[in-house]
């Protein structure tokens, strides 16, 4: 089985998901090593190939821990489509391990592959409208609606 098959890209094929690794770089993270640093401009975007990630948002209180990334799933995924700061810091929960595209890399598969690229961006747009519509249903739900 594929590393992505579990979430994002698992509409590809083992050949297509090989070109689309061609193009990323793979990454090894210590237990609590920061992938992402919160306020970092830095538009790579991460698939989770190994291990566990945790998404750690300010508070007053100090850093909060508001989801777990698994392999299979992405994250960066905002900064790489809107090239603002990053909004939270990214640890590996467990030694873990994940693909990353640039914004070049993906140029480069968009310019040689651009069937796949279309497929990377959609599947990308099919994850944050599920995170958008989970959202809405928790805050309809403690609003009361």
């Amino acid at each position: 089985m594929s590393p992505l098959e579990s979430r994002f890209l698992a509409n590809l094929d083992d050949e297509d998901i090989a070109t689309v690794l061609q193009h990323t770089e793979a990454r090894r993270y210590s237990s609590g090593e920061l992938a992402i640093r919160g306020g970092d401009v830095d538009r790579s975007i991460y698939v989770v190939a190994a291990g566990s990630f945790e998404v750690l948002v300010p508070t007053p209180n100090g850093p909060r821990s508001v989801a777990v990334i698994r392999v299979g799933d992405i994250f960066g995924d905002l900064a790489f489509l809107d090239g603002e700061p990053r909004s939270a810091d990214v640890r590996a929960a467990e030694d873990s391990e994940a693909f990353i595209m640039t914004p070049a890399s993906f140029d480069r598969l968009r310019v040689a592959h651009p069937r796949l690229a279309l497929s990377f961006v959609l599947d990308l747009g099919r994850i944050l409208s599920g995170r958008f519509r989970e959202s809405s249903r928790l805050l309809a739900a403690r609003s009361g609606l």
